[in-house]
């Protein structure tokens, strides 16, 4: 499976990320990400996402899904 670097709007978050690049290797698709944040410091981090799904469409689909907050019980607090 692939793996995906989207780009979420800086302005609105509720906007569908934008698909930039599609590796087969890890290591090429996590520099993609570090140089993405190098070169728009002034943007939030989360901006630049890295997915690995089966292929562009549920990829975008994890990325948009609200997940739910995990229960913490009393003695994990």
């Amino acid at each position: 499976m692939p793996y995906y670097v989207y780009r979420f709007s800086n302005e609105d978050k509720s906007v569908a990320p934008k698909l930039q690049e599609q590796y087969d290797d890890y290591k090429a698709a996590k520099q993609h990400i570090k140089d993405l944040r190098n070169e728009n410091p002034d943007e939030d981090l989360n901006n630049f996402r890295l997915i690995f799904a089966e292929d562009k469409d549920r990829a975008r689909i994890l990325l948009t899904t609200q997940r739910e907050k995990p229960q913490i019980e009393e003695w994990e607090s």
